[in-house]
Formats: structure tokens, sequence, C-alpha cells
């Protein structure tokens, strides 16, 4: 959705009304949400406000070695010697896996450039990922 705050509007929206009580459990962590389905949207928000074209992949399979996910794909505006994909996983919390996007590397990694994960972290470079910030991701 274009809107993070009609997004959540919708989201608890009962009746057609929604209370300023909504925004204020929210904002203190009392309300039982998907911070992950928010902190998505924040991000393509930001990444669209910066001029990003936004995609995604997903494949579904009943093997588990090959279902994968990966939150949006980048395309940079030229090539170099590597291609101009750049996965990039969200994370919401402190404890997160990244499998697909490993799997993504494994799969794709010839095809893309800098696998990077938005995080509430810090900056950080570990086995080839790029961990950003979720403040930095206007900079993509």
């Amino acid at each position: 959705m274009n809107d993070t705050g009609l997004l959540i509007s919708h989201a608890f929206d009962e009746k057609s009304i929604v209370s300023s009580e909504i925004y204020q459990k929210l904002l203190f962590g009392k309300l039982e949400v998907n911070e992950g389905m928010l902190i998505e949207n924040i991000v393509a928000q930001m990444l669209t406000a910066s001029g990003n074209k936004l995609f995604f992949y997903s494949k579904s399979s009943e093997e588990a070695e090959e279902r994968m996910e990966i939150d949006f794909l980048l395309q940079k505006d030229r090539v170099t010697s590597r291609h101009n994909i750049r996965p990039i996983e969200v994370k919401s919390s402190k404890n997160y896996t990244l499998s697909s996007l490993k799997k993504c590397m494994n799969k794709f990694g010839e095809y893309m450039t800098t696998p990077t994960v938005l995080h509430a972290a810090d900056y950080k470079v570990e086995d080839g990922i790029t961990y950003l910030p979720l403040y930095m991701t206007p900079l993509l």
C-alpha cells in the first residue's frame, strides 16, 4: 500500500471506525501486529520514493530446499562485470534467519550484486552480505 498509515487503518478498521487508541497501542508495543508487514511496507515506500522499481521473488515448493522468498529485488542502472540485481531482505526483529537469501545467493549468485539485509541493528558486512540499518534504505 502506498501509505503505511492507511494500511494500519485498514488492517484494524472495525465498523469503519479507527480510533487513536489503535495508534497508541501500536506505538507502545501493546497491539499484536505483524511488524514485518509494516516494516516491509515502510521500506517499500522509501525505496519507491528513491526512484526504485520494486520487484520480488517467490518460489513455492513442497521441497523445503527449493522454497524461497526475497522481499525486494532492485535493479542497478548500469551493468558492471557482475549482473545488476540486488536482493534485499527486510527484518523487523533482532532474531532472524536468512535461509531464503542464502538459497538465492547459492542459486543465482552469479547474476546478482550486493545481497543486502535491512534490519534494526548496525552496519556490517559478513559472509558476502551487507547488513544496513533500516534508516539507510533511501540510500539504496
